[in-house]
């Protein structure tokens, strides 16, 4: 008789130490990741031949600041990871003050971790002569593993201070179901697994409806993994492709209120301008993520994974820009209806 109360004490005790805690462990995860960048950053194994036939194994070790010598292409990577980490730290600690910036810490965080992981591939792109072969560092490792950490506990803080209710989770997997249809009728381009057709309008409605932080639960991890199993490319592309690619559509989800404000009930100019601009957000974020991944999973260069997706994700998501500024109207309706209540 005593269990289940004890049970829901201790679950909302737990809400309430994130509520009020939470925000501190995140930001000292975020310094962390960035000091470790401080570490190994990625270890370059090289193979020199001597005047006889023996070659002569090196291992170097690459840091921080060696990418501020100039003398690497795509030293940009590291700048934008240390970036993003921060930018993650400062969103967190704002957090406090400001409620919503849970979410955009998380997503800071997964695309810092991202750009941890591509940085070595940059970096393995050089020409650097009698390199052999590059691989991560211990202080890349620690930096990643601590990203991962802080973006996992940034989302569970927005989802104490706004929990799951029950017609939420038949709406959301109602239109994830809707993007998992809308997958399977494509117009395919080219024989490289390039397609178009319109996934991403559902996922753009559920980020538009619900925020940032289902945004990226739903269109990232839940219809990720969903596409993600059944395209049959691996498991290895999920990250960009599908965690970045589809989780991107968080984007939308900041912008809410200017787009759904509470009286909006039709068409409004000012409506259909934001909407415009975080869909093209959303679609930058996928061709970005599909970039990399096309580097790292099929070893193009910077050029021919940039010239492969623009064949395909630009069309698409244009198509789905479209599609969901034709439907603002209706779908304004539909929410002033039946709002959802949501704290960003």
């Amino acid at each position: 008789m005593d269990k289940q109360p004890k049970e829901k004490v201790t679950k909302k005790k737990r809400t309430e130490f994130f509520k009020n805690y939470g925000w501190i462990i995140v930001a000292c995860l975020g310094v962390m990741s960035i000091l470790f960048l401080l570490g190994t950053v990625v270890t370059v194994k090289l193979k020199i031949p001597t005047e006889g036939d023996e070659v002569i194994k090196k291992l170097v070790d690459i840091h921080l600041w060696d990418y501020f010598k100039g003398q690497h292409a795509y030293d940009w990577t590291m700048y934008v990871m240390v970036a993003l980490l921060a930018l993650g730290t400062a969103c967190i600690c704002l957090q406090r003050f400001k409620k919503g910036l849970a979410s955009a810490a998380s997503m800071l965080f997964i695309l810092g971790m991202m750009m941890g992981i591509l940085s070595r591939e940059f970096y393995a792109s050089n020409e650097i002569e009698h390199m052999s072969s590059v691989s991560f560092g211990w202080g890349s490792n620690c930096s990643v593993a601590l990203s991962m950490m802080a973006a996992v506990i940034s989302l569970s803080i927005d989802f104490s201070e706004n929990p799951l209710v029950t017609r939420e989770i038949a709406e959301n997997g109602i239109l994830i179901a809707a993007a998992f249809i809308l997958n399977i009728i494509r117009i395919p381009l080219g024989s490289t697994g390039g397609s178009v057709n319109f996934q991403m309008l559902p996922l753009f409605v559920i980020a538009l409806r619900h925020g940032p932080a289902r945004g990226l639960v739903c269109g990232g991890i839940i219809y990720g993994l969903l596409t993600c199993l059944t395209d049959g490319y691996g498991f290895a592309c999920y990250p960009f492709d599908y965690l970045v690619g589809f989780g991107g559509v968080m984007v939308m989800g900041f912008f809410r209120n200017l787009i759904l404000s509470k009286d909006q009930q039709w068409y409004n100019v000012k409506g259909e301008i934001f909407l415009f601009v975080s869909a093209l957000i959303a679609t930058f974020i996928r061709f970005a993520g599909s970039t990399a991944s096309s580097m790292i999973i099929y070893k193009l260069d910077f050029v021919g994974a940039l010239t492969y997706n623009a064949l395909y994700i630009p069309i698409s998501g244009l198509i789905a820009i479209a599609a969901i500024m034709a439907a603002y109207g209706p779908l304004a309706k539909i929410h002033h209806q039946y709002p959802v209540n949501r704290t960003l």
